[in-house]
């Protein structure tokens, strides 16, 4: 028989603050209690998923995502998350999309017979500005939780899940993961599968984490690489096909195997150009 989910594994791992250092004190959570979507702490893994089966049609009804939580997390990251202002985030976001527009709307008055392209390219300064501006906000109202993202085909997709449900009740991954739910009319044989991280700033984390995906085989250092998202960026609803030319993603699972991509503490990123 199974052993119930949260065993003597969780925390064997020392989990790290944000400045790196490792720390031992340990608090359990279980801010899921009681909802019907999620992993509860005194069901196995197991059970979850013969409870919500995450490809039939019928787990739909709870909602669009299913939920595994970490059941614990160290004193000061759960700390850092009652101190975060997501809304005072989404103010100061929408105030910058709001400015970059007008800018756009500026630069195609004074330039009334320019391509498109070429005002593209004249707003790439402004662009640039735009993304780290965004990212500061993010750091400075704490909202610094991102995601490594997997789209297992219909096939996979339970085995992933799978792996993914167990791995983070056990506390080798961020501090939680979530699938997406049957939708008939998504026309698509991808799911997304969402792994959290706490703070996208923290690269030996976020590269922790990464690792951790690597050795569960669920993504490869030879393959279609995964990618990386700030809840920021998820916020502000800027997707792969965004109004603002912004990449969408903070980096690539191939980005940070190379080392290729760095995030500062003050949220911007650095990543390595291709023409360079």
């Amino acid at each position: 028989m199974q052993k119930k989910a949260v065993s003597s594994t969780v925390g064997k791992k020392r989990d790290r603050t944000a400045a790196g250092e490792e720390a031992s004190d340990l608090v359990d959570v279980d801010h899921f209690k009681g909802r019907s979507d999620a992993w509860q702490h005194d069901e196995t893994i197991d059970e979850f998923l013969k409870r919500l089966p995450v490809a039939d049609p019928s787990t739909a009804a709870v909602g669009p995502w299913l939920w595994v939580r970490s059941p614990q997390v160290t004193r000061k990251r759960k700390q850092r998350k009652e101190e975060s202002d997501e809304e005072s985030f989404i103010v100061r976001g929408e105030t910058l999309l709001d400015t970059f527009n007008k800018q756009r709307a500026t630069l195609e008055a004074q330039h009334p017979k320019m391509s498109t392209g070429g005002i593209t390219r004249k707003m790439n300064p402004y662009r640039d500005q735009l993304e780290e501006d965004l990212l500061s906000a993010a750091v400075e109202t704490g909202t610094t939780c991102g995601k490594w993202m997997l789209f297992p085909s219909s096939t996979d997709l339970p085995r992933y899940w799978r792996v993914v449900a167990e791995a983070t009740s056990q506390g080798r991954l961020g501090p939680v993961s979530k699938v997406g739910t049957y939708d008939p009319y998504d026309g698509k044989d991808e799911t997304l599968i969402c792994v959290y991280t706490y703070d996208f700033t923290d690269m030996p984390d976020v590269r922790r984490v990464l690792d951790e995906l690597l050795e569960l085989n669920l993504c490869r250092t030879d393959d279609r690489p995964i990618w990386y998202k700030c809840d920021a960026y998820t916020y502000m609803n800027i997707t792969s096909k965004n109004a603002y030319n912004l990449r969408a993603s903070l980096f690539s699972s191939a980005e940070v195997f190379k080392d290729n991509a760095k995030a500062k503490v003050d949220g911007l990123i650095a990543r390595v150009k291709k023409r360079n």
